[in-house]
């Protein structure tokens, strides 16, 4: 069902939600998510906020691993994000947290979970802080890096351009 808002009856039942607070959801998530992840990289690998280890060698390989995240965000998540913007324009379901879901799409969602069992793995296994530190620091650059698409075309998507 594709309406603008004003065409739409007044009821308090519409639970649907606009492309542009999708699309907002998604940039949020990204976000919230990659600016955790660098923050938590950032601890872990340069000690902050003690910084015992601002050294040229910590320097030199954490900002290796912001450029492998930055490449990581450019030919990986870039490509997700696209397809994820995408997938709003076909949103059909009513229901915000399914809509979710269908926007995300089954790729997306298993990306996201691989990530997250990764995490847990390299916890569980005890790989050192400083290890995660470095992954963290490559996966939330890449985050933050390509949800910048997200944010860039939720700004561009007017309000009656989309619902569903």
């Amino acid at each position: 069902m594709t309406e603008s808002l004003d065409d739409r009856p007044i009821s308090t039942t519409w639970t649907g939600l606009t492309q542009q607070q999708h699309l907002w959801i998604a940039a949020s998530i990204w976000t919230i998510v990659g600016a955790g992840l660098l923050t938590m990289g950032g601890v872990f690998w340069f000690h902050f906020p003690y910084l015992g280890d601002l050294d040229a060698e910590h320097i030199a390989i954490g900002s290796a691993a912001l450029s492998i995240g930055l490449l990581k965000g450019k030919f990986v998540l870039d490509k997700t994000a696209s397809r994820v913007i995408e997938n709003t324009i076909n949103l059909q379901e009513a229901n915000p947290f399914k809509s979710i879901f269908q926007m995300f799409g089954g790729k997306t969602i298993a990306l996201i979970a691989s990530m997250m069992g990764i995490g847990v793995i390299l916890r569980a296994a005890g790989v050192s802080f400083e290890i995660r530190g470095l992954i963290y620091l490559a996966v939330g650059t890449g985050l933050l890096w390509s949800c910048r698409q997200y944010w860039i075309k939720s700004f561009q998507v007017s309000k009656s351009d989309f619902t569903i």
